[in-house]
């Protein structure tokens, strides 16, 4: 999403929707000490008015214990610091320790691609440019995912949102028409195989690195059969692998 890394870009649509939080808190989980430690406080500071911090923050709220002081081992380093004072609030915390760096992090700001290009990569950013950064954009996002087929509750679920929410704003977008009676869009417009990284990849790579804990491949496999992969192409790929 813009970050100069020398990989392909995520096609979405060939792969599917990817949830903004949902990748930042992936990303979390899973960081090491390199060039993410810079780059991801960058794009956090560069984008902070597409975020959406009241998901994030119920996505972190959801994880288990020992993965939300894992989240807050790697946010504790260099950058994250600088970060927006709303981003800080959705981990409940109001300050990390001050660190060296901040020249490094400045030139990755300067590095990091423009809005424009992120918008036309992203369809949940595109959407939040359109609608806010609300859960109206991204309930929007989810209803371009083809035959998606799921009901409020589990669109929630999906976006990490109270049912009561989205419940609220189903009702507004059938009342003036974007959506029918089966929360399916009338205009058609751009479509989405799936979704890529949603809240559920969240979940599933916490089972994940979970099962890498065991030694045995048997323990290994039956700790992620159970694994809800509909939501999550991210998790199937890395189990495909």
């Amino acid at each position: 999403m813009g970050i100069p890394f020398d990989v392909e870009e995520i096609d979405e649509k060939r792969e599917g929707v990817i949830d903004v939080e949902a990748l930042l808190v992936a990303t979390l989980l899973v960081m090491e000490q390199d060039r993410m430690v810079t780059d991801l406080p960058a794009w956090i500071i560069r984008f902070t008015d597409l975020i959406n911090h009241q998901k994030l923050k119920g996505m972190w709220m959801s994880l288990p214990q020992k993965y939300k002081k894992r989240v807050m081992e790697k946010l504790d380093v260099t950058g994250f610091s600088a970060t927006p004072r709303a981003f800080k609030n959705a981990f409940r915390v109001w300050k990390f320790h001050e660190t060296k760096g901040q020249k490094s992090l400045e030139s990755r700001i300067r590095k990091l691609n423009s809005i424009e290009h992120v918008a036309q990569s992203s369809v949940m950013m595109k959407n939040r440019l359109l609608y806010g950064t609300g859960f109206r954009a991204d309930l929007v996002t989810v209803t371009q995912v083809e035959n998606l087929k799921v009901s409020a509750r589990e669109m929630s679920k999906i976006l990490s949102a109270a049912d009561s929410t989205i419940s609220r704003l189903l009702n507004d977008l059938r009342a003036c028409g974007f959506l029918n009676q089966h929360n399916e869009r009338k205009d058609g417009g751009d479509t989405f195989p799936r979704v890529f990284i949603s809240s559920y990849s969240v979940w599933n790579l916490v089972e994940l690195l979970d099962a890498h804990e065991f030694q045995s491949k048997e323990l290994k496999s039956a700790a992620v059969a159970g694994l809800d992969l509909r939501f999550d192409g991210f998790c199937r790929r890395l189990l495909d692998s």
